[in-house]
């Protein structure tokens, strides 16, 4: 049942990359160039030797009865001396419970916490009083621009925060198995045809 519900998060979220609804703002915002988006300059970049990657991270973790099930896709693209240039975070949070019974009770919602928008709602209890979409997409922002190694050096306390000064103006959740999930497409990216 947990591969099951594995495969079809990863399903979900693999088809949830490549639409246009729901897309990362930070991959919006940012221009690959340093100009503003859609300038002629971006347009002529060389981008020989740039790699794109995608990973799918699933962590499940159980208690009694109770199961929970995360995953997470990161999708980058690196340019030619591996830096990312540009990176989209998502994930799915499902809970599994069972009674004394033996009765399964599985999840309604399938929606990723970027499709829920608002209607999950970290905001109104976030220091910050963002969203996850919008803390996740500072996490990618600070991302943009550094290496694997960069990304991999990226302190966090022990609950898997960061702790550059930086990043936490912008992003207070864990990051760390976003982290997890970016180091791994970057290490699985191939050339772009």
């Amino acid at each position: 049942m947990i591969l099951g519900c594995t495969l079809a998060a990863a399903l979900v979220l693999t088809g949830c990359m490549n639409s246009n609804s729901g897309a990362n703002s930070a991959s919006q915002s940012h221009s690959t160039s340093g100009t503003a988006s859609g300038s002629s300059a971006s347009q002529t970049e060389d981008r020989s030797g740039w790699r794109t990657g995608m990973s799918v991270l699933t962590e499940m973790t159980e208690q009694d009865k109770n199961g929970k099930l995360n995953t997470i896709t990161a999708a980058v693209v690196l340019d030619g001396e591996g830096r990312i240039r540009d990176v989209q975070l998502d994930e799915l949070e499902l809970t599994v419970t069972a009674d004394d019974t033996g009765k399964v009770d599985l999840p309604s919602d399938h929606r990723t916490k970027r499709q829920k928008g608002e209607d999950y709602p970290l905001a109104a209890v976030s220091s910050l009083k963002a969203g996850w979409a919008e803390q996740v997409d500072a996490f990618g922002r600070w991302l943009t621009g550094k290496t694997a190694d960069q990304v991999r050096g990226l302190e966090l306390d022990t609950d898997g925060k960061a702790q550059d000064a930086d990043l936490l103006s912008g992003c207070t959740i864990a990051v760390e198995s976003y982290r997890n999930a970016v180091l791994r497409a970057c290490a699985d990216a191939r050339e772009m045809s």
